[in-house]
């Protein structure tokens, strides 16, 4: 009521937009009884879109005589506010009035309306000039809801329509609405019939590789095998069956069942014609990377931007599959990793370059860095690696690209926050494209970076517990058991009292499960849960508590791999000097802790950003276990501001709380407590308020 005005004033559009309730919806319903047959089938036409349906549509739908003048009945009865027009929708007013029309479409008849009305929609869609828009989409539904087969009799036809739902899927899958996609081919599939495979061989192999991907892609896993089996019966020639076997190993890497995936992997690449000795020694992987490197020194970074293209297929396939099946190979058998990476680079300059050749180059690169310790080499040829994924212009190909190149080769020389944000980003990537495998692997390592470059606790306890629930939500199995152990790791150091091993999807109830089930068969998933483990310890001061666990990690091999290797190095040198101290002066420590000095001034040589606070806190702690305290408190004090200039945190907490204990072995009470507190300020932005629960720091928080 307008008191100006001295009258009710109303919006006549925005009334008409709001939603009407359901008694209201019922006496529209009865309306919809009593209106003429000719309003009547114009309402059942727009109701076979569903609750709204867009007039661009209805006009090329009029341009027949069969349902010429649908649109003019529905302004007509706009009025009746059965129907409502909003921006170029015709809209229902409310689910109950779309159903109650779409119901009144006999039974017998409902198939019929819906084949006609997709019949005049689909006439002029090319399957070799797939539209974009969202009409092919629309009409193509409508044949599809004509489910009886007594409309599918003409072959031609069928294998039509079996074509558009193949484009439709590919095209859904491209812009990973994968669930979606699914839909579309299974409809394909059914148009094909049950002679598909004898009457369009070519079509239904198509469909069905094309359903294991979609499968695959929402985390259907039995779904993929029964797809991967029905391609298998029909088709003798592994390069025709060769797609859905590289879609079947990835499912079962992901599934949990990497030994089964790794098994068909190699199986595969004996097809293709590459062969893999059974066992490889130490010696096979330092000579192969050595002739390698050799072979690569004669070629510039512009001969091999400009090198020819590979076009032999089993050539390519092989590349694909050897990509596929390097990340669990990482965790289960990583001596593979060189000869795979080396295969690679010899397979492009002897054959030609494809888009797929980057993870051989990166796991070559990454080899030459941790195997050959040639670390400036080894981050050249990654970075050559990025410009010729440039020159094939394989953006999709990016997410992954980024994910492996910051998490095991970057942060050797780059600030490790720089390579944790590029991890995050190169998740949300994934995500945008559907690349599951590296969406869960991305933000696994993304967590772990973010850890240790000392991010606030608070956005990476809700990172990884979104992590969590994408990996359980996926059926990513492989990767979940080594982020519950981060988590418990992260709720212990942030003072959560709950337990990630909960989960009903978790079939190991602790962290003891999981090293007791996989150590003979996953060394670097138990590795991964020794490291959590020993992180934690590190923080709570229970050094030789690092030292029993750091010994349990390094039976499985001592490696120089991950970024979790180099910071195994740190702990264990940190233990091994308080052991040195505390625990009879035994000198096996303090030649433990100089190893792990001298590891860290080799490493800051090359990113002092990352490592030379770390070199600089081994340094002081050297010095205060042999009795040099002015040269100890000066390299404590360059640790502390190292760690302040280059953004972390925690060890800046660290360093701190350690040249606390040195003040307090000098009976320096007051610096003693200065610079505790001054530690606890560290740990409380950092958010480890579990950490200051510690008896330790009793009576100061």
């Amino acid at each position: 009521y307008s008191q100006k005005e001295k009258r009710l004033l109303w919006d006549i559009e925005s009334i008409s937009t709001r939603p009407v309730d359901d008694d209201v919806a019922a006496i529209m319903t009865r309306k919809v009884l009593r209106m003429p047959p000719d309003v009547l089938y114009a309402l059942s036409v727009a109701a076979c879109f569903g609750r709204r349906v867009d007039e661009n549509i209805l006009k090329v739908l009029c341009s027949s005589d069969q349902f010429g003048g649908v649109i003019e009945i529905l302004q007509r009865v706009e009025t009746d506010g059965i129907i409502q027009k909003q921006g170029t929708y015709f809209v229902f007013a409310h689910d109950l009035v779309h159903q109650a029309v779409y119901d009144l479409i006999d039974v017998d008849e409902v198939g019929e309306l819906h084949y006609n009305i997709g019949l005049q929609l689909v006439k002029d869609i090319s399957p070799s000039n797939f539209p974009t828009g969202k009409e092919s989409f629309v009409a193509i539904d409508q044949i599809n809801k004509a489910s009886s087969s007594v409309y599918f009799t003409d072959l031609s036809f069928r294998n039509h329509l079996a074509t558009l739902n193949l484009k439709a899927g590919e095209r859904l899958i491209e812009t990973a609405e994968s669930s979606s996609a699914l839909v579309y081919l299974q409809h394909g599939i059914r148009h094909l019939g049950r002679d598909g495979w004898e009457e369009n061989y070519e079509l239904c192999l198509k469909l069905y590789e094309s359903a294991c991907q979609a499968c695959y892609l929402n985390g259907f896993f039995n779904r993929v095998v029964f797809y991967a089996e029905e391609i298998d019966k029909h088709t003798t020639d592994f390069m025709r069956r060769v797609k859905a076997v590289w879609i079947l190993i990835q499912t079962l890497g992901s599934s949990g069942k990497p030994e089964m995936a790794i098994e068909k992997a190699f199986s595969a690449l004996r097809e293709l014609g590459e062969e893999f000795p059974e066992g490889v020694t130490e010696a096979d992987i330092f000579s192969t990377l050595s002739s390698t490197k050799a072979l690569l020194s004669t070629y510039t970074k512009e001969m091999i931007l400009n090198a020819p293209k590979l076009r032999d297929e089993r050539k390519q396939w092989a590349i694909k599959i050897m990509d596929n099946i390097s990340p669990f190979l990482f965790q289960i058998n990583p001596v593979y990793l060189p000869i795979f990476g080396c295969r690679t680079v010899l397979i492009s300059l002897s054959h030609g370059f494809c888009r797929d050749f980057w993870f051989g180059f990166l796991s070559y690169a990454h080899s030459v860095v941790s195997i050959l310790a040639d670390i400036d080499e080894g981050y050249r040829w990654a970075k050559i690696a990025g410009f010729i994924i440039d020159r094939f212009n394989a953006k999709s190909l990016l997410p992954r690209f980024k994910c492996v190149i910051n998490g095991g080769v970057n942060f050797w020389k780059e600030p490790l926050q720089s390579t944790a944000s590029a991890l995050t980003e190169s998740s949300k990537e994934a995500i945008a494209i559907g690349d599951v495998e590296y969406v869960m692997y991305g933000s696994s390592l993304s967590c772990v970076q973010n850890l240790l470059c000392g991010n606030k606790l608070s956005t990476l306890e809700k990172d990884i517990a979104v992590t969590v629930s994408g990996m359980v939500r996926m059926n990513q199995a492989y990767f979940l058991f080594s982020q519950l152990s981060l988590q418990k790791a992260v709720y212990a150091l942030t003072g959560i009292k709950s337990d990630p091993f909960e989960i009903k999807f978790a079939s190991m109830k602790n962290e003891t499960d999981v090293i007791s089930a996989f150590s003979a068969t996953r060394p670097f998933l138990v590795q991964g849960v020794y490291f959590n483990i020993i992180f934690t310890a590190v923080l709570f001061r229970r050094f030789d508590e690092v030292s029993e666990v750091a010994e349990k990690y390094l039976s499985f091999g001592q490696q120089k791999s991950r970024l979790q290797d180099l910071f195994l190095v740190f702990f264990q040198g940190l233990a091994a000097f308080n052991m040195f101290r505390h625990k009879g002066r035994d000198t096996k420590w303090l030649r433990i802790g100089e190893s792990s000095m001298r590891q860290l001034q080799l490493w800051a040589g090359h990113s002092t950003w990352n490592f030379d606070n770390k070199f600089f806190l081994l340094e002081a702690e050297s010095h205060f276990s042999k009795g040099e305290y002015d040269r100890a408190e000066m390299k404590y004090l360059s640790a502390i501001k190292s760690s302040r200039t280059h953004r972390f945190l925690h060890e800046e907490g660290l360093s701190l709380e350690l040249l606390s204990s040195f003040y307090e072995a000098c009976e320096r009470e007051d610096d003693q407590r200065n610079h505790l507190s001054r530690a606890i300020q560290c740990y409380k932005e950092w958010g480890a308020l579990g950490l200051l629960n510690d008896s330790r720091f009793a009576g100061l928080v």
